[in-house]
C-alpha cells in the first residue's frame, strides 16, 4: 500500500514538522485574514470619500461601516473557527508587536479624536498622519518579520501620507482607502503568495 502524500519526514522528525507546519499553517491564517480587513477598510473608506464627494444620498455610518463590520466580524469568527484558531485581540507574537498594535490603536484614536470631535486637525493633515503611523507599523513589522513586503507596504504609506498632506480635504479618506488597498492589502497577499511558494520547494 503506498504511502500517504505528506509534506511531513517519515521517521523521528515528525512530531517536528508537524509542528512546524502547524505554526506555518496558523501564521498563514492569521496573514490571510490581516490582508482580507485591510481589503474592507480600504473598501470603507473609498466608498465613504465617494458618498461624500458626489453628495450620495446613503447614510455611510451604517450602510459602509456598521454593516461591514458586522458582517466582517462575524465571517473572521467562523473563519477562525473553521480553522480551530482562536482570535486574537494582538495577533502579533511578542511585547514589541503587542506594544507596536496599541501604540498604533491610541495615536489613530488621538487623530480621529483631534480632528473630528476638536476640530483642532485639517482632514488632510489627519490623514497624512494617520498613514505615516501606518507606515511606521509596516517598517517595524519588515524589521519584525523579514521579507520585502511590509517594506515596500511602509513606503506606499509615506507615499499616501504626502499626497494625502498635500492635497484637498476633500480627497483625505480616499488617500487612506487607497493605503490600505496597495500598502497594505496587496503586500500581504503577495506574502502569502511567496510563503506558500517557498512551502512547496
Amino acid at each position: 500500500m503506498p504511502a500517504p502524500l505528506t509534506s511531513l519526514p517519515p521517521e523521528e522528525n515528525a512530531e517536528l514538522a508537524l509542528s512546524v507546519e502547524r505554526a506555518y499553517r496558523e501564521a498563514a491564517v492569521l496573514d490571510r485574514l490581516e490582508a482580507l480587513w485591510a481589503l474592507i477598510l480600504a473598501k470603507c473608506f473609498v466608498l465613504q470619500w465617494a458618498i461624500d464627494a458626489y453628495a450620495v444620498p446613503v447614510h455611510g455610518l451604517f450602510y459602509v461601516w456598521t454593516l461591514t463590520f458586522a458582517m466582517a466580524i462575524l465571517a473572521s469568527a467562523l473563519y477562525l473557527q473553521a480553522h480551530r484558531l482562536r482570535l486574537r485581540l494582538l495577533p502579533w507574537r511578542g511585547r514589541v508587536s503587542s506594544a507596536l498594535l496599541a501604540g498604533l490603536l491610541v495615536g489613530l484614536g488621538g487623530l480621529a479624536y483631534a480632528h473630528g470631535a476638536l476640530g483642532l486637525l485639517p482632514a488632510g493633515v489627519a490623514a497624512a498622519f494617520a498613514c505615516v503611523l501606518l507606515g511606521n507599523a509596516s517598517l517595524v513589522r519588515a524589521t519584525l518579520l523579514g521579507g520585502p513586503e511590509p517594506l515596500l507596504g511602509a513606503l506606499l504609506w509615506w507615499l499616501a501620507a504626502w499626497q494625502a498632506a498635500r492635497d484637498a480635504d476633500g480627497r483625505a479618506l480616499l488617500w487612506v482607502g487607497l493605503g490600505f488597498l496597495l500598502a497594505q492589502a496587496l503586500p500581504g497577499f503577495a506574502r502569502l503568495a511567496r510563503r506558500r511558494r517557498e512551502q512547496r520547494v
